[in-house]
Order: C-alpha cells, then structure tokens, then sequence
C-alpha cells in the first residue's frame, strides 16, 4: 500500500472512530421553558386618551431568557430552566396586557406626535432574590421606573418607582415563576392606573 492510501486510511479510521464516540455522550435534557403574565383585568374602560410607548430599558443581567436569582449579590440563572422567549420580550407584551382595563391606549413608537402622552420605563430590578438560606424559598423583586411626558402643552413631566415583592410558596420553579407573575401584576396594573389618573386628571 503507498503511503498516501496509508494516510487516506488512517483518516478514514479516525472519522469512523470519532462517530462512534459521539453516540456515547450523555444527551443534554432539554430546559423546562416558563412564561410569566399579568393578571387579566375584570374590566375595561372606555378609551380616552394615547400614551406613546417610548423606549424600555430592561435590567441587562434579567433580559434574557435566563431565570435570574441573587444571593448575597452574586447573580445566578435557575439551572434547567428558561423563559419561553426572553425576558424583555415578554414583558413588552405583557405591558400592553395590562394598560387593557383603564382609559390609556398605548401606541407603538413614531406616534409620539399624536399622542398626548409619551411614557419611558426602566425595569431596575426583575429578580429572585434569595435571603439567608439559599435552600428556602426566595422573594421576587420587581422595580420599575416610569417617567410620563406631556407632549403638547407645557411638556410636564412626572416620574415614579413602582416595586413589589412577592414570597414565592416553595423553592420550586413553579413556585417562583408564580410569584413572578404576582409581583409583575402589581406593578404593571399600579402603573397603569398611575397612568390613567395622569391623563384624565383636570388641567
């Protein structure tokens, strides 16, 4: 045999071996995907006014699909387990979810011109925080920041921080996925008729 179909051989040897050792490792299990949502509301208010959804700033370590949890300020994603679609996506839908019930309509960005409202929001915190013993349950933390501009008119400003921490039953997944959609109902439904009371407030 001349070397060059003694090299060809060897690779060819090689290739067969390396597939076969592929079949041998363990398969990854697949992660458990989670969503979270905001409570639907009981009822709906006649629309009256346009709030323009301006820019959110969404806390970079919570945006991911990821499951964020802190203890003692180091920060962890919850093994084996994922939001279905990032965090910051699902919170966007979410937010149109539960400006539903009152008298605000949110418009999508590039309609800031028609609308009488433009309202920014940073999401600080969107976390389980776990306290003292890692092996108890944790606390979901969510803090968000609004600011809502006038657009016509004298252009006032007004800014507020809404946050809410909700115990989650058990150190399970379910459980603090159930407590992250109580915390986030909270706030988003406090910012919504925060919202609402800016716009039908007398000028």
């Amino acid at each position: 045999m001349t070397p060059v179909l003694i090299r060809l051989a060897a690779c060819a040897a090689l290739v067969l071996a390396l597939t076969g050792c592929v079949t041998l490792f363990p398969k990854a299990e697949p992660s458990v995907l989670y969503r979270f949502e905001v409570a639907a509301p009981e009822t709906v208010a006649a629309k009256t006014f346009d709030v323009t959804r301006g820019l959110t700033i969404f806390n970079q370590a919570a945006s991911s699909d990821g499951i964020l949890t802190v203890t003692n300020g180091a920060a962890a994603y919850i093994d084996g387990a994922r939001w279905v679609t990032p965090a910051e996506r699902l919170f966007d839908e979410q937010l149109g979810r539960a400006f539903m019930a009152g008298p605000a309509r949110l418009t999508p960005r590039g309609t800031a011109g028609q609308a009488e409202w433009m309202m920014r929001l940073e999401v600080q915190r969107f976390e389980a925080v776990y306290r003292g013993d890692p092996e108890s349950a944790p606390t979901v933390v969510v803090e968000i920041k609004a600011t809502l501009t006038r657009n016509r008119r004298d252009g006032e400003t007004l800014d507020r921080v809404f946050r809410a921490e909700v115990p989650a039953e058990a150190n399970r997944v379910s459980a603090i996925v159930t407590a992250y959609n109580g915390a986030l109902t909270s706030t988003l439904t406090d910012l919504a008729n925060w919202v609402g009371a800016a716009g039908v407030k007398p000028d």
